[in-house]
C-alpha cells in the first residue's frame, strides 16, 4: 500500500491520541499496541515496592486483555493490511441512503472521496441503436440466479412493448404490488430513486413518459438514463438536458450507473458499489428485455456488487443495461406475487415509480 494511504484518520488519531504519520496503515496497529503497553506500564508503576502484585491488578490485566482482543481485531480489519475489506466497507456504506455514517465515522472525507472516485463505474458511451434488431415475440421466462454472495431472479421478456413506466402519484410512495395491480400488469420491478427518505413517493431524477418530461433533476449537468424509444430499442447513456429534449422516448428513467453499453461492460472494479440488494434492466441484441433483482442484507443472500450485476446481464446476452435503485427498494413481482425478499422484510419501502409489464 502506498505511503500515506490512511494518514490523518480521525477515528484513530482521536481515540489513541496518535499523531498522524506519513507511513503505512501498520502505524495505526502499532499505535494501538503502544497505547495498551503504556496502560500496563502505568499499572506496574503503581505496584507496591515489595511483594507480588495484588489480585486486583491481576484481574485488571485479564480483563484488559479480554477487552483488547476484539478492539485489535477491529483495528486490523479497518486500518490493517486488509485493503479489500476496507474498500468493500466504504463502497457498501457510501452507496446507501441510510448507512453512509458507517464509513464517515471511521475515515476522513478526503480518503472516502478518493476511494469512491477510484471505484466509480464509468463510461462515456451511448447506445448505438443500429446494433439492436427488435424481433418481438410472446415468450416470457422467470429464472432464479445464484452467485457466491447472492441469490436473485431474472425475468426475460421477448417483446419490449409489453413494458412501461408507472408513478406512485403520492408523497408516501406505493408498494410494488400496488403499482403492478393498479396498472393491471403481470409483474414488474422497482425503478428510479426517491428525493426524500421520509417522502418516498417524491421522484428523484428524470422521468419521461411518451416523450413528455414528468420529472426532472437540476442537480447535474448530465443525466444517466435508460429507456425505450418508439421502436422498442433500449437506450442508455449520459445525456445533457438538451439531448434529452431532442430524443423521442416511449419512456425513460434516470439512475446510475450504466453497466453495459453496445456489448461492452463499463469500467468497474470488484469493489464498485459495495455489496447490496440490486435491481437492473437491460436488453439483448434481439430486443429481449432482461429484468434483474438480487436480494441482500440477509444470511442467505448478502448482496451483489455492480460487477456482479454486469456479469449476470452480460452472461444473459445484454448489450445495453443500467442499474436501478437498490437497497431496500429492490423488489420484483411476477404473476402478481412478490417473489424476492426485500431487505426491510415486512416493512417494505414505498416506491416513487416502477417498470411493469403486461
Amino acid at each position: 500500500m502506498p505511503n500515506g494511504k490512511l494518514t490523518g484518520c480521525v477515528f484513530c488519531s482521536k481515540m489513541y491520541d496518535i499523531k498522524p504519520l506519513a507511513g503505512t496503515s501498520e502505524n495505526w496497529v502499532k499505535g494501538a499496541f503502544f497505547y495498551l503497553k503504556k496502560q500496563i506500564e502505568k499499572r506496574k508503576a503503581a505496584r507496591p515496592p515489595d511483594g507480588p502484585p495484588p489480585k486486583k491488578t491481576a484481574k485488571w490485566k485479564k480483563r484488559a486483555i479480554i477487552a483488547a482482543v476484539p478492539l485489535l481485531v477491529l483495528l486490523l480489519l479497518f486500518y490493517g493490511p486488509f485493503e479489500g475489506f476496507r474498500l468493500l466497507w466504504i463502497n457498501t456504506a457510501m452507496n446507501t441512503s441510510r448507512f453512509k455514517f458507517l464509513a464517515q465515522m471511521l475515515y476522513t472525507e478526503s480518503y472516502i472521496d478518493r476511494v469512491m472516485a477510484e471505484h466509480a463505474v464509468n463510461t462515456d458511451q451511448k447506445t448505438d441503436i443500429g446494433m439492436i434488431e427488435v424481433n418481438g415475440g410472446e415468450d416470457m421466462s422467470f429464472t432464479e440466479i445464484k452467485g457466491d454472495t447472492y441469490r436473485g431472479y431474472l425475468i426475460k421478456i421477448d417483446d419490449p412493448s409489453r413494458l412501461f413506466l408507472v408513478q406512485a402519484g403520492n408523497e408516501q410512495g406505493k408498494l410494488l404490488e400496488e403499482l403492478v395491480a393498479g396498472a393491471r400488469a403481470l409483474g414488474g420491478i422497482n425503478a428510479g430513486g426517491f428525493l426524500d427518505d421520509r417522502k418516498r413517493g417524491l421522484e428523484w431524477g428524470y422521468h419521461i413518459q411518451n416523450s413528455e418530461i414528468l420529472n426532472r433533476c437540476s442537480d447535474c449537468k448530465t443525466h444517466e438514463l435508460g429507456g425505450l424509444d418508439e421502436q422498442g430499442r433500449f437506450i442508455v447513456g449520459s445525456f445533457s438536458p438538451g439531448e434529452i429534449a431532442g430524443r423521442q422516448f416511449r419512456w425513460a428513467i434516470e439512475f446510475r450507473p450504466i453497466l453495459i453499453v453496445n456489448g461492452e461492460k463499463s469500467k468497474a472494479t470488484p469493489f464498485s458499489g459495495g455489496i447490496a440488494p440490486r435491481t437492473a434492466i437491460g436488453q439483448t441484441r434481439k430486443g429481449e428485455m432482461l429484468l434483474v433483482v438480487v436480494d441482500g442484507r440477509q444470511p442467505a443472500s448478502i448482496g451483489a456488487t455492480f460487477a456482479d450485476l454486469q456479469e449476470i446481464l452480460h452472461a444473459n446476452g445484454a448489450i445495453n443495461a443500467i442499474a436501478l435503485d437498490g437497497g431496500s427498494s429492490s423488489s420484483m413481482v411476477y404473476e402478481g406475487r412478490l417473489v424476492n425478499s426485500p431487505s426491510d422484510g415486512d416493512s417494505q419501502r414505498g416506491l416513487p415509480n416502477a417498470i411493469v409489464f403486461r
